[in-house]
């Protein structure tokens, strides 16, 4: 499969999270002419919205030239500089993920489930030799045995304790009732567009994931939205500290004889009453 047929994998904009640092084995050769272009992924395998026959192989992604393979190493812990731009869903394992010079491929852990669509999404911030930095996403949908997907969800993280959009927040999408669970990261904006994934209804979590591990985490800033079967639009999540402490009185100000202003510990909700 080639750039010159679109139609059949998706490539998007997007904001990068980590660029990766060239390998320090891996130089361009001397006196090459100067390179200021981004690796671009030329092919997929398998591709988009088929269903391979007893698949059990690796998604690919096939670049023009040569790529960096990254300073950290992909050990499976999802700290190696190719696995953070690769998210794979729906998996709760760290994918099994390997450089080869030209091609980045990928496999769950647990390996690929019957029935199921998959979604493996690289996200922006390969480099080649020369450390040009590639600036888009590129998503393979992956059938194993289930219809093709044709639904989509939309929607914003914004940040409830700076009251600002949340870059680069988690979104998990979970399919109701076996809570499959897709991802996908917010853009500079903290707008998301989750798609293609099967139709139904989900539990939609934002998550401002503070590790960088795009896997949520008790302690980080979240907050959830239940969408209905046929609907695409998320609307906003506010993500917020959650705890079992409620809000207490930090500070009382007097201001005259019948007003006086009370500062609380946290946030309050600004729709209660």
């Amino acid at each position: 499969m080639t750039a010159h047929a679109p139609t059949r994998f998706e490539v998007l904009g997007g904001v990068g999270l980590l660029a990766l640092i060239a390998c320090a084995k891996m130089e361009p050769p001397p006196g090459a002419p100067a390179d200021p272009l981004p690796p671009q992924v030329v092919a997929i395998r398998p591709d988009s919205l088929v269903v391979p026959p007893n698949f059990d192989g690796s998604a690919e992604f096939i670049f023009d030239e040569v790529i960096s393979e990254g300073s950290s190493p992909n050990q499976g812990l999802g700290t190696g500089d190719l696995e953070r731009l690769i998210i794979l869903s729906p998996s709760d394992e760290v994918p099994k993920v390997s450089w080869k010079r030209n091609r980045i491929t990928v496999r769950p852990k647990e390996g690929w489930q019957p029935n199921r669509i998959y979604r493996i999404e690289l996200r922006p911030g390969v480099v080649d030799l020369r450390r040009n930095r590639s600036d888009s996403t590129v998503v393979i949908t992956l059938s194993t045995g289930a219809p093709a997907p044709e639904h989509r969800l939309d929607g914003r993280v914004l940040d409830w304790t700076r009251g600002q959009p949340a870059v680069g927040a988690l979104v998990q999408a979970e399919l109701l009732p076996d809570r499959l669970a897709y991802r996908v990261a917010t853009d500079s904006n903290g707008a998301f567009s989750l798609a293609p994934i099967p139709n139904g209804e989900y539990v939609v979590k934002g998550v401002l994931d503070q590790n960088r591990d795009m896997r949520p985490d008790p302690r980080e800033l979240y907050d959830t939205v239940r969408v209905a079967v046929g609907e695409t639009s998320v609307g906003e999540v506010w993500a917020f500290p959650h705890d079992t402490v409620g809000p207490r009185i930090e500070n009382v100000a007097v201001r005259d004889s019948t007003t006086a202003t009370i500062t609380f510990t946290q946030f309050l909700d600004p729709v209660q009453r």
